[in-house]
């Protein structure tokens, strides 16, 4: 296993505070893993902590559906994506399931290397970081709410247009 050069983690919004040398550092203790096509690299619901950062390929993230073995598909992610930073915030199950749709190469960033990396490192390190996650997450609450707004609004004008249809 090899790792990732400093450059390719700098453009990675979550890791976009941090100087050459703690991208360096981040390099170090991450490793690159190649998965196969179809492999689940997450499951929903287990306890496994990391963020990924995909090299190469593309994977599909999915949801279960509450009270069906059906899941749906929330995105697909391609090179650049990452996925999994929530469990470097929290100690939650994962929250969704992700799949290998081509061969992928992946920089793994296991959380507790991650962060026995933060806790060594200068204070100002871990507040940068933190505030990088707030403002991803900002960011995609911020696109959540307006998916919502739009889906609602769609939904409106639909019933409504039945409502006109079946009226004399």
């Amino acid at each position: 296993m090899s790792t990732l050069p400093p450059v390719n983690l700098s453009v990675i919004r979550i890791f976009s505070r941090f100087n050459n040398d703690d991208l360096t550092a981040i390099s170090a203790i991450g490793e690159i893993i190649e998965v196969k096509p179809h492999a689940h690299v997450i499951i929903e619901g287990e306890p496994t902590r990391g963020l990924y950062v995909i090299i190469s390929g593309r994977v599909s993230v999915y949801r279960n559906e509450p009270g069906s073995t059906t899941m749906s598909r929330l995105a697909m992610l391609e090179e650049g994506a990452n996925f999994g930073e929530l469990s470097l915030i929290d100690n939650a199950p994962r929250s969704a399931t992700v799949i290998a749709e081509t061969a992928c190469d992946l920089f793994a960033l296991d959380a507790a290397r991650f962060h026995g990396w933060l806790e060594n490192s200068q204070a100002d390190v871990s507040v940068r970081f933190y505030r990088a996650c707030a403002e991803e997450l900002a960011v995609r609450m911020r696109r959540v709410n307006q998916d919502y707004i739009t889906a609602q609004q769609q939904l409106w004008r639909h019933a409504l247009r039945r409502v006109e249809a079946k009226a004399p």
